[in-house]
């Protein structure tokens, strides 16, 4: 669990997220885990939320560029 998350992508950071949320549901952890595990959970959080607004992003500056008709 330990690493940086700055260049998993969307996908991997999710599937991570969700191992994540299921070993801390299972509550099989002790602690210290849980709050290791917490802690991940966030920075992952954080990363997916970086891909999404830079995806949103590069969505508008290519809408942007459309003629309005085929925005439409």
């Amino acid at each position: 669990m330990d690493g940086a998350c700055d260049n998993l992508s969307l996908e991997a950071s999710l599937a991570e997220l969700e191992g994540i949320v299921r070993g801390l549901e299972e509550g099989d952890l002790t602690l210290e885990e849980s709050l290791k595990a917490f802690e991940r959970g966030v920075s992952l959080v954080k990363r997916c939320n970086a891909l999404l607004d830079g995806a949103e992003q590069r969505i508008e500056i290519l809408t942007g560029a459309l003629p309005e008709d085929l925005v439409r």
